[in-house]
């Protein structure tokens, strides 16, 4: 049979928790069975190739690295009869938790992803498919981060084709910087904490406690659970989880008792919940949560934090709808006690972690009075646990002085807090004066008034022929200064030149040995023999005084001078923007009540050309399409239903 099987090694049942494999079964042993059954062919693909010394296996099993994957599998496609690819690389789940023991090698380096020369095409989550590269909202649209607690470390996003990517060698995580430390602040606050009053157990006390795998929502109830023997209660737990998948969504059921025998039952049914802990919002607002909640009943508190979702790995445009979750859940609760905290935000800001979110999240609703043990029942818990347990118990105190004083937690994280994210930028004038303003650090005065002259003739226009219709004007202003900003060899020099670079390093870091950057110039970077694709390649620290020249550049740009420009790619761009002015100018001349939706959207077209080299040439293709059927619906528009006096 013309068939090929992916055997996955991962050295552990990773999906249960992470035992080891019984008998010792090894990449060796697997490779030997399928040659000694007559296999076609076999061969190896790992994340560690090298760990495999010459002889390791025989002669005709090939290793390949993971990068190569997508062109082993087409190649064992092609070879006829039964071909098998053993794929040896350990459970990212499973490195996460070995890291944390100190069991499994930990690279001392972290990504960075320099915001401003991002693009935000999402061609790093389709090479990494990977929840740390998360979305990250600015002044000019979604780009991309990478959240440092949720990142696994096999730094294979880097291979986006994009120069914003830094690996940050030595790199330390920075905490809070206001020189007090959680067990100094305890010492100076947590004194005056009341002790909070515990819910009633006339009858066992229900709860609920949502989240994603990977983040210690398990451990939540299993700290409870501990917290309830000390106290002498009655505790029953279970745990839906979505197998070990980090991100996947997890709910733990529990009841609390005076004595255990009074438990006949833990899973909440519809609207039997007391108490609701939804430690991410997309799980708290799904319809198998807000049916465990009674409306003026059930007390919920919740993070209104967005957890980075799957979809945006597949779709680079996708935005979380966290209003319309947020008032999901408040709409189910009605006028029952709720209450919300960012805990993620409190985390990172103070433990440089965001998995120390949900145990502060536990102190803020045991300060409220919603959890029926003890506090100090809760803290000999966490430290019977035993993971993490100076940050765990700290972050446990700081959500119950959350709970009872948000503003004095405030000031301890406002000392360092960070530049708060630009507003989003709505009208037009507003758009108009931000980009001008960039436009002129780009080039050069004359350039931004030649934007200006274009996008100010369209909003005339729009004024005076669609009066009362909004969107072509703002749409123009995004659309053209996107294309007219593009992001050259001496622009990428300039935002890595510029400050803000080293801010947002700061921001992240509290220290770092080294940088490296990866970067694929034109005439130096190697072509992928299989994908024909420019290959990145490495640069180290010496790269900024080289970017320092190249922004000096920008002055050559467009003119005969341009090294660059005269590349298929620069010429392209410059092209676009000829284009699209053109465009905008039919726009203007042929614009009406019944084409301006139409127009609208021809003008945010150009908003989809993002990217760089052929990521660029690939979306722009898929604009120029679009373009066509926009420009034809814009010369013959529909028209408008002409309504009786009757209707």
């Amino acid at each position: 049979v013309n068939i090929t099987y992916k055997i996955l090694y991962n050295d552990a049942v990773a999906m249960t928790g992470g035992q080891h494999l019984d008998g010792g079964l090894t990449p060796q042993m697997i490779v030997e069975q399928m040659l000694a059954e007559r296999v076609t062919k076999v061969v190896v693909v790992s994340d560690e190739p090298e760990k495999y010394e010459h002889g390791t296996f025989p002669q005709s099993v090939d290793v390949f690295h993971r990068r190569d994957l997508d062109t082993v599998q087409k190649t064992l496609r092609d070879i006829e009869g039964v071909t098998v690819l053993v794929y040896d690389q350990t459970c990212a789940a499973e490195k996460r938790r070995r890291r944390k023991r100190g069991t499994f090698p930990d690279p001392d380096k972290r990504v960075l992803i320099n915001t401003d020369v991002c693009e935000g095409c999402g061609d790093c989550s389709k090479k990494s498919n990977c929840v740390a590269v998360s979305p990250k909202e600015t002044a000019l649209g979604t780009k991309r981060a990478i959240d440092q607690s949720a990142c696994n470390k096999d730094f294979s996003c880097v291979n986006g084709f994009c120069p914003s990517f830094v690996t940050v060698h030595g790199a330390k995580v920075k905490k809070s910087k206001t020189g007090i430390t959680p067990d100094a602040v305890t010492l100076a606050l947590f004194g005056a904490l009341p002790t909070p009053k515990q819910p009633a157990l006339a009858k066992p006390y229900t709860m609920l406690v949502t989240g994603v795998g990977g983040t210690g929502v398990v451990t939540i109830a299993a700290v409870l659970g501990q917290a309830a023997h000390i106290d002498g209660k009655g505790f029953g737990g279970i745990e839906m989880a979505g197998l070990a998948q980090k991100g996947g969504p997890v709910a733990c059921h529990m009841r609390i008792a005076a004595k255990s025998e009074d438990i006949h039952a833990i899973r909440a049914g519809v609207g039997s919940a007391d108490f609701v802990l939804g430690c991410d919002l997309v799980v708290t607002a799904s319809t198998k949560v807000l049916d465990v909640i009674r409306p003026d009943h059930t007390a919920v508190v919740y993070s209104p934090h967005e957890t980075n979702v799957a979809q945006f790995t597949l779709n680079a445009d996708y935005k979380l709808p966290g209003g319309a979750l947020a008032r999901a859940i408040e709409d189910r609760v009605r006028k029952g006690p709720i209450a919300a905290v960012d805990a993620q935000h409190y985390a990172v800001r103070l433990f440089g972690d965001s998995i120390a979110a949900n145990m502060f999240m536990v102190g803020f609703a045991a300060q409220l009075g919603y959890i029926p043990v003890s506090i100090d029942a809760i803290e000999q818990a966490i430290e019977l646990n035993g993971a993490s347990v100076d940050m765990s118990r700290n972050a446990f105190r700081m959500g119950r002085l959350a709970a009872h004083d948000r503003a004095a937690l405030d000031r301890l994280v406002a000392v360092d807090a960070a530049p708060s994210v630009p507003a989003v930028l709505e009208t037009f004038e507003s758009i108009l004066a931000h980009r001008m303003g960039l436009l002129t650090d780009y080039q050069d005065a004359a350039y931004a008034k030649r934007y200006e002259a274009t996008v100010r003739r369209i909003a005339d226009l729009e004024k005076s022929k669609t009066p009362g219709m909004k969107g072509l004007a703002e749409a123009s202003a995004k659309g053209l200064y996107k294309l007219m900003a593009y992001k050259d060899e001496y622009e990428v020099g300039r935002m890595y030149s510029s400050p803000s670079f080293m801010a947002q390093l700061d921001a992240q870091f509290s220290d770092y040995r080294t940088l490296e950057f990866h970067l694929a110039p034109p005439l130096l970077a190697r072509k992928n023999k299989a994908t024909g694709e420019p290959e990145k390649m490495r640069f180290g620290r010496w790269m900024l005084s080289a970017f320092g020249v190249l922004a000096k550049g920008k002055r050559f740009r467009g003119t005969a001078l341009d090294a660059f420009g005269y590349t298929a790619e620069r010429r392209l761009e410059r092209e676009m923007i000829v284009n699209y002015e053109g465009v905008l100018g039919e726009i203007g001349e042929r614009l009406s009540p019944a084409n301006h939706k139409t127009a609208t959207a021809l003008a945010a077209l150009a908003l989809d050309v993002k990217g760089f080299g052929h990521v660029k040439l690939r979306n722009h293709e898929l604009a120029k399409e679009r373009e066509k059927m926009l420009l034809a619906q814009l010369r013959n528009p529909s028209p408008a239903p002409v309504l009786r006096a009757a209707e």
